[in-house]
């Protein structure tokens, strides 16, 4: 019996003996399975960075392939938006549904020499200046004299045009005189130099509208008694409406010139201003002064 218990005890030892060896393989069993997770988070980098080297190949591939587009655009035809009112002849005006007139002559001159492809917007022309502020156009030529209020808002360019004030009546009415304007109605465009000529007349009623046209029928209908324009403009309408007469002309305080909003564009400033120069020294200028008539209107 004791020698029985002596191989229990051996088996005893036996079975502590294999203990550890289990105890092993469970260890190594668990350390395999730690490593698993491992071995995925190593595959899936491996995918993350092919991945992430599809999208750099491919982004570089949209980058060479985009970059001519790019480059086409920039080296592409600079588009110039002019702001008029077209019912300012000879400067602007509708001839068989095309806008013409000297200013448009003159931009598309200049424009051709800088390399813009001009875009006329017609529109009213109290309407200019908070347009160009909207930026929805880029330049106004539109007989705009440059008054110190609008000089707070817009830059200008050189003057291109001094015109001489022209004082119309109905032909024959006597008692509208330049002594006797006190106490009259002045039909003027709204937001023109002229207004601002016609409220320093004392007693005067000053009456301005959008449009030309319809101080001219104002003044035809017996609504008011005179109206002031620029003397081109005038010598224009006098040539389609008889019915109107000139009884005074005083010269122009300020020209015309052309505007960008304030602080944007100095350099189209001075490129539009250098342009001006070569067209009074290449005779250019005076090409289009005698085309519209203008040689007698000037200051």
């Amino acid at each position: 019996m004791p020698e029985i218990n002596d191989i229990d005890d051996i088996i005893e030892d036996d079975s502590e003996k294999e203990k550890p060896i289990n105890e092993n393989y469970e260890v190594k069993k668990s350390t395999f399975k730690m490593d698993k997770p491992k071995i995925e988070q190593f595959f899936d980098r491996k995918k993350i960075l092919v991945v992430l080297g599809i999208i750099g190949v491919l982004s570089v591939v949209l980058a060479l392939t985009l970059k001519p587009a790019k480059q086409e655009k920039d080296n592409g035809e600079k588009k110039l938006r002019v702001g008029l009112n077209a019912v300012f002849a000879p400067f602007e005006y509708v001839e068989n549904g095309k806008i013409t007139g000297f200013d448009v002559d003159m931009i598309n001159e200049i424009g051709k020499n800088l390399g813009y492809k001009i875009e006329i917007i017609d529109q009213s022309f109290d309407g200019l200046i908070p347009s160009l502020k909207a930026g929805k156009i880029d330049i106004i030529v539109s007989g705009m004299s440059s008054t110190e209020q609008r000089k707070k808002s817009v830059d200008f360019t050189d003057d291109y045009f001094i015109s001489k004030e022209t004082y119309l009546r109905r032909k024959g009415d006597k008692s509208v005189t330049p002594n006797s304007l006190s106490g009259k109605k002045i039909g003027v465009q709204l937001g023109t130099i002229q207004e601002i000529e016609a409220r320093t007349i004392k007693g005067a009623t000053v009456v301005p509208n959008e449009s030309t046209v319809n101080i001219i029928l104002d003044l035809k209908a017996g609504k008011i008694d005179a109206i002031i324009l620029e003397k081109a403009v005038a010598t224009e309408y006098m040539k389609k409406n008889p019915e109107m007469e000139i009884f005074d002309e005083k010269p122009a305080s300020i020209g015309m010139a052309m505007a960008i909003d304030k602080g944007k564009n100095p350099e189209l400033i001075k490129q539009i201003n250098a342009e001006l120069k070569k067209m009074r020294e290449n005779g250019k200028y005076d090409e289009l002064i005698k085309k519209y008539g203008l040689e007698n209107s000037q200051k």
